[in-house]
């Protein structure tokens, strides 16, 4: 027990579980109601690391996820993440026996992949990994900035609305990696531009890579327009 108790240690912050819901068919809406007087301190975009499998026969580096940020609300000091169960790892099964009243573990918020007030316009690119932290990234940008949005999946049951039952961003549906259909979309975009733009990519690490390349090669973009995280690789566990 020496290894968990000293990660436990290392587990800032406690929550319940006041809401699960499924909302897609590889996604569940999970609200968590933080078990502390003093809030957090947060800025959006950021996210949090939870510990999945304390109570489970897994390895240690499969015991600690990360889950963005969807929302959080200071006033009631509720969180809401997105929990996406593509997988059968630890991270999935742990949002699959989740049950109301559990307490989940976790520390942040923290991160990169965050809200950025100065550019002209936006553009947002991201498979179902990412749609929630992008739901949040939207919600920051004022009404009089331009938005363009290329989210995509393999089939439309895996898309969900954000929290409020819209759906802001543009869906594609499109296979795994689509970097060729993405650029095409890319392209369109860039020729309604107008002024200084960011790009914010997330999910598969292989297109974030990609974008941000294309982005840098093509249009010269500098390595501050882009902001890019990969949450998961193919072949890899535990990627942040």
């Amino acid at each position: 027990m020496g290894i968990l108790e000293n990660l436990g240690k290392r587990i800032s912050h406690k929550a319940t579980v006041i809401q699960k819901q499924q909302i897609a068919e590889h996604t569940f809406r999970i609200s968590l109601q933080l078990q502390q007087a003093k809030g957090l301190s947060y800025t959006p975009g950021e996210f949090l690391r939870v510990l999945v499998g304390a109570d489970q026969s897994v390895k240690l580096t499969d015991m600690i996820r990360t889950y963005s940020v969807w929302r959080y609300d200071t006033a009631s000091q509720v969180i809401e993440i997105a929990a996406c169960t593509f997988s059968s790892g630890s991270g999935a099964s742990w949002a699959k026996r989740l049950q109301n009243g559990d307490t989940v573990h976790f520390t942040g918020p923290k991160g990169n992949f965050v809200y950025d007030e100065s550019p002209d316009y936006y553009i947002l690119i991201g498979d179902i990994s990412s749609l929630a932290h992008l739901y949040e990234i939207h919600r920051q940008i004022p009404p009089h900035k331009k938005v363009f949005s290329l989210i995509y999946a393999d089939h439309k049951q895996d898309f969900f609305t954000d929290l409020d039952g819209t759906s802001p961003l543009t869906f594609y549906n499109l296979p795994a990696n689509p970097v060729q259909s993405l650029t095409e979309q890319l392209e369109l975009i860039m020729k309604q531009a107008q002024g200084k733009g960011m790009l914010y990519v997330g999910g598969d690490g292989r297109v974030c890579v990609e974008m941000r390349n294309y982005m840098k090669m093509h249009h010269q973009w500098e390595n501050r327009q882009i902001k890019a995280k990969p949450f998961w690789m193919p072949g890899k566990k535990g990627l942040e």
